[in-house]
Protein backbone atom coordinates (compact mmCIF):
# COMPACT_ATOMS: atom_id res chain seq x y z
CA UNK A 1 0.00 0.00 0.00
CA UNK A 2 1.02 3.85 -0.43
CA UNK A 3 0.37 5.75 2.10
CA UNK A 4 -0.52 9.70 1.01
CA UNK A 5 -1.33 11.67 3.80
CA UNK A 6 1.05 11.31 7.40
CA UNK A 7 2.73 13.68 9.05
CA UNK A 8 6.12 11.77 9.79
CA UNK A 9 8.88 14.22 9.17
CA UNK A 10 10.04 14.91 12.60
CA UNK A 11 9.96 18.15 14.46
CA UNK A 12 7.86 20.39 11.77
CA UNK A 13 4.41 20.55 12.93
CA UNK A 14 1.99 18.19 15.31
CA UNK A 15 2.96 14.95 13.93
CA UNK A 16 6.32 13.06 14.53
CA UNK A 17 7.89 14.71 17.65
CA UNK A 18 11.97 13.49 16.70
CA UNK A 19 13.13 11.22 14.47
CA UNK A 20 13.03 8.65 16.85
CA UNK A 21 9.16 8.59 16.54
CA UNK A 22 9.18 9.09 12.59
CA UNK A 23 11.04 5.69 12.29
CA UNK A 24 8.86 4.28 15.05
CA UNK A 25 5.66 5.28 12.79
CA UNK A 26 7.49 4.11 9.41
CA UNK A 27 8.45 0.36 10.97
CA UNK A 28 4.48 0.46 12.07
CA UNK A 29 3.49 1.12 8.53
CA UNK A 30 5.74 -1.54 7.09
CA UNK A 31 4.17 -3.82 9.27
CA UNK A 32 0.69 -2.48 8.06
CA UNK A 33 1.56 -3.44 4.61
CA UNK A 34 2.47 0.46 3.16
CA UNK A 35 6.08 0.31 1.55
CA UNK A 36 5.36 3.90 0.19
CA UNK A 37 4.62 7.47 1.33
CA UNK A 38 3.79 11.09 0.39
CA UNK A 39 5.08 12.93 3.49
CA UNK A 40 2.35 15.69 4.19
CA UNK A 41 3.10 18.07 7.14
CA UNK A 42 0.70 20.85 7.61
CA UNK A 43 1.51 23.66 5.20
CA UNK A 44 -1.16 26.73 6.84
CA UNK A 45 0.64 30.05 6.75
CA UNK A 46 2.08 32.08 9.24
CA UNK A 47 1.90 28.71 11.94
CA UNK A 48 3.24 25.85 9.45
CA UNK A 49 5.11 27.19 6.69
CA UNK A 50 8.26 24.32 5.42
CA UNK A 51 10.78 26.20 6.95
CA UNK A 52 12.37 23.14 8.53
CA UNK A 53 10.26 20.90 6.36
CA UNK A 54 13.35 19.75 3.32
CA UNK A 55 16.14 19.07 6.24
CA UNK A 56 13.94 16.92 8.59
CA UNK A 57 13.03 14.80 5.34
CA UNK A 58 16.13 14.35 4.24
CA UNK A 59 17.36 13.50 7.61
CA UNK A 60 14.41 10.66 7.58
CA UNK A 61 15.69 10.16 3.97
CA UNK A 62 19.26 9.59 4.86
CA UNK A 63 18.23 7.39 8.04
CA UNK A 64 16.37 4.76 5.76
CA UNK A 65 19.59 4.70 3.40
CA UNK A 66 21.82 4.23 5.89
CA UNK A 67 19.68 1.52 7.41
CA UNK A 68 19.08 -0.04 3.99
CA UNK A 69 15.43 -0.20 4.66
CA UNK A 70 13.85 -0.88 1.44
CA UNK A 71 11.13 2.18 1.71
CA UNK A 72 9.85 4.72 -0.45
CA UNK A 73 9.41 8.37 0.35
CA UNK A 74 8.29 11.14 -1.46
CA UNK A 75 7.59 15.23 -0.13
CA UNK A 76 4.44 16.87 -0.05
CA UNK A 77 1.98 19.26 1.91
CA UNK A 78 -1.14 19.23 3.65
CA UNK A 79 -2.30 22.70 2.48
CA UNK A 80 -5.03 24.85 4.50
CA UNK A 81 -7.04 26.34 2.28
CA UNK A 82 -7.09 30.63 2.53
CA UNK A 83 -5.61 33.30 0.45
CA UNK A 84 -1.96 32.98 2.51
CA UNK A 85 -1.61 29.49 1.84
CA UNK A 86 -2.76 30.29 -2.19
CA UNK A 87 0.27 33.22 -2.00
CA UNK A 88 2.11 30.33 -0.57
CA UNK A 89 1.73 27.97 -3.49
CA UNK A 90 2.11 30.73 -6.14
CA UNK A 91 5.18 31.94 -4.64
CA UNK A 92 6.77 27.74 -4.54
CA UNK A 93 6.80 28.01 -0.84
CA UNK A 94 4.62 24.93 -0.68
CA UNK A 95 4.80 20.78 -1.89
CA UNK A 96 2.62 18.99 -4.52
CA UNK A 97 2.52 15.64 -4.09
CA UNK A 98 5.20 14.02 -4.67
CA UNK A 99 6.52 16.42 -7.51
CA UNK A 100 3.45 15.93 -9.23
CA UNK A 101 0.38 18.41 -10.25
CA UNK A 102 -1.46 17.03 -7.00
CA UNK A 103 -1.99 19.37 -3.70
CA UNK A 104 -3.26 17.92 -0.95
CA UNK A 105 -5.96 20.29 0.32
CA UNK A 106 -7.63 20.79 3.98
CA UNK A 107 -10.65 23.14 3.70
CA UNK A 108 -12.10 24.97 7.21
CA UNK A 109 -14.11 22.14 8.95
CA UNK A 110 -16.83 24.22 9.81
CA UNK A 111 -16.98 26.77 7.54
CA UNK A 112 -17.46 26.42 3.73
CA UNK A 113 -17.70 29.78 1.46
CA UNK A 114 -18.38 30.29 -2.40
CA UNK A 115 -14.61 31.73 -1.68
CA UNK A 116 -13.48 28.59 -0.81
CA UNK A 117 -15.21 26.89 -4.01
CA UNK A 118 -13.65 29.59 -5.77
CA UNK A 119 -10.00 29.28 -4.76
CA UNK A 120 -10.42 25.70 -5.45
CA UNK A 121 -11.34 25.87 -9.04
CA UNK A 122 -8.99 29.06 -9.75
CA UNK A 123 -6.19 26.07 -8.19
CA UNK A 124 -7.47 23.91 -10.86
CA UNK A 125 -7.53 26.79 -13.60
CA UNK A 126 -3.33 27.27 -13.04
CA UNK A 127 -3.07 23.61 -13.44
CA UNK A 128 -2.91 21.68 -9.95
CA UNK A 129 -4.96 18.67 -9.45
CA UNK A 130 -6.96 18.86 -6.52
CA UNK A 131 -7.04 16.11 -3.41
CA UNK A 132 -9.21 16.65 -0.99
CA UNK A 133 -7.91 15.58 2.78
CA UNK A 134 -9.98 13.43 4.89
CA UNK A 135 -13.51 14.54 3.50
CA UNK A 136 -15.42 12.74 6.48
CA UNK A 137 -14.34 15.58 8.84
CA UNK A 138 -16.38 18.95 7.24
CA UNK A 139 -19.74 19.77 8.26
CA UNK A 140 -20.55 21.14 4.83
CA UNK A 141 -20.27 17.23 3.33
CA UNK A 142 -21.73 15.53 5.82
CA UNK A 143 -25.09 17.69 5.97
CA UNK A 144 -24.95 18.23 2.13
CA UNK A 145 -23.02 15.89 0.45
CA UNK A 146 -24.68 17.29 -2.82
CA UNK A 147 -21.90 19.87 -2.30
CA UNK A 148 -19.13 17.85 -2.59
CA UNK A 149 -20.92 15.84 -5.33
CA UNK A 150 -20.55 18.98 -7.28
CA UNK A 151 -17.04 19.37 -6.11
CA UNK A 152 -15.96 15.53 -7.43
CA UNK A 153 -18.42 16.05 -11.29
CA UNK A 154 -15.63 19.11 -11.65
CA UNK A 155 -12.54 17.10 -11.18
CA UNK A 156 -11.88 17.65 -7.68
CA UNK A 157 -10.95 14.21 -5.74
CA UNK A 158 -11.75 13.02 -2.07
CA UNK A 159 -9.64 11.53 0.49
CA UNK A 160 -10.83 9.30 3.32
CA UNK A 161 -9.45 8.33 6.28
CA UNK A 162 -7.94 5.14 7.15
CA UNK A 163 -9.47 4.82 11.07
CA UNK A 164 -12.86 6.52 9.73
CA UNK A 165 -13.19 2.96 8.08
CA UNK A 166 -11.79 0.71 11.12
CA UNK A 167 -14.19 2.22 14.08
CA UNK A 168 -16.77 0.83 14.19
CA UNK A 169 -19.21 3.93 15.03
CA UNK A 170 -18.09 5.45 11.97
CA UNK A 171 -17.40 2.06 9.42
CA UNK A 172 -21.25 2.27 8.06
CA UNK A 173 -20.48 5.72 7.30
CA UNK A 174 -17.00 5.22 5.98
CA UNK A 175 -18.80 2.81 3.40
CA UNK A 176 -21.16 4.85 2.22
CA UNK A 177 -18.78 7.62 1.81
CA UNK A 178 -17.00 4.99 -1.21
CA UNK A 179 -20.47 3.32 -2.71
CA UNK A 180 -20.63 7.15 -3.18
CA UNK A 181 -17.76 6.86 -5.93
CA UNK A 182 -16.35 9.88 -4.91
CA UNK A 183 -13.87 9.01 -2.63
CA UNK A 184 -10.54 8.15 -4.98
CA UNK A 185 -7.52 7.25 -1.89
CA UNK A 186 -7.65 5.74 1.52
CA UNK A 187 -5.09 7.47 3.76
CA UNK A 188 -3.48 7.21 7.64
CA UNK A 189 -3.36 10.85 8.31
CA UNK A 190 -1.59 9.29 11.15
CA UNK A 191 0.29 11.76 13.24
CA UNK A 192 1.69 9.34 15.90
CA UNK A 193 2.10 5.89 17.90
CA UNK A 194 -0.55 6.68 20.26
CA UNK A 195 -3.36 8.43 19.40
CA UNK A 196 -3.33 8.50 15.64
CA UNK A 197 -0.80 6.00 14.59
CA UNK A 198 -0.29 4.78 10.58
CA UNK A 199 -3.45 2.06 10.24
CA UNK A 200 -4.12 1.02 7.62
CA UNK A 201 -4.47 -2.99 7.18
CA UNK A 202 -7.94 -3.31 9.22
CA UNK A 203 -9.18 -0.33 6.43
CA UNK A 204 -8.57 -2.25 3.68
CA UNK A 205 -9.67 -5.81 4.38
CA UNK A 206 -13.18 -3.98 5.43
CA UNK A 207 -13.15 -2.21 2.04
CA UNK A 208 -12.30 -5.77 0.47
CA UNK A 209 -14.85 -7.78 2.56
CA UNK A 210 -17.57 -4.46 1.37
CA UNK A 211 -16.73 -4.67 -2.11
CA UNK A 212 -14.01 -6.41 -3.76
CA UNK A 213 -10.08 -6.62 -3.86
CA UNK A 214 -10.59 -4.31 -6.89
CA UNK A 215 -11.81 -1.72 -5.24
CA UNK A 216 -9.33 -1.75 -2.17
CA UNK A 217 -6.69 -2.34 -4.36
CA UNK A 218 -7.76 0.83 -6.17
CA UNK A 219 -8.31 2.94 -3.06
CA UNK A 220 -4.92 1.88 -1.29
CA UNK A 221 -2.55 0.77 -3.67
CA UNK A 222 -3.18 2.29 -7.71
CA UNK A 223 -4.50 5.97 -7.28
CA UNK A 224 -1.98 6.38 -4.66
CA UNK A 225 0.42 5.49 -7.58
CA UNK A 226 -1.03 7.04 -10.12
CA UNK A 227 -0.97 10.41 -7.83
CA UNK A 228 2.83 9.99 -7.31
CA UNK A 229 3.00 9.23 -11.48
CA UNK A 230 0.96 12.38 -11.82
CA UNK A 231 -1.60 10.67 -13.51
CA UNK A 232 -5.27 10.50 -13.41
CA UNK A 233 -7.37 8.95 -10.90
CA UNK A 234 -10.24 6.08 -11.57
CA UNK A 235 -13.33 5.59 -9.75
CA UNK A 236 -12.99 1.70 -7.63
CA UNK A 237 -15.03 -0.22 -9.06
CA UNK A 238 -17.50 -1.90 -6.52
CA UNK A 239 -18.25 -5.55 -6.67
CA UNK A 240 -22.11 -4.90 -6.03
CA UNK A 241 -22.10 -8.85 -4.77
CA UNK A 242 -20.14 -7.46 -1.48
CA UNK A 243 -22.72 -4.67 -0.93
CA UNK A 244 -24.14 -6.22 2.44
CA UNK A 245 -23.31 -3.09 4.75
CA UNK A 246 -26.18 -1.11 3.83
CA UNK A 247 -29.49 -3.50 4.77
Amino acid sequence: MIDTHIHMIPGVDDGAKDLEISVQMMHMAMNEGVNEMILTPHFNMPAYHNQKVDKQYQLLKEYIVREKIDFKLHLGNEIYLSEESMAGIDQGKAHTMGDSRYLLIELPYYHYYPFHESMLFELQEKGYKIVLAHVERYEIFSKKPEKFAYLSKNGIYGQLTSRYIMESKTRKKALKWIETGLIHIVASDAHDMIKRPPFMKMAYETVIKAFGEECGQMLFTENPGMIIQDCELMVPALNKRKRFWFH
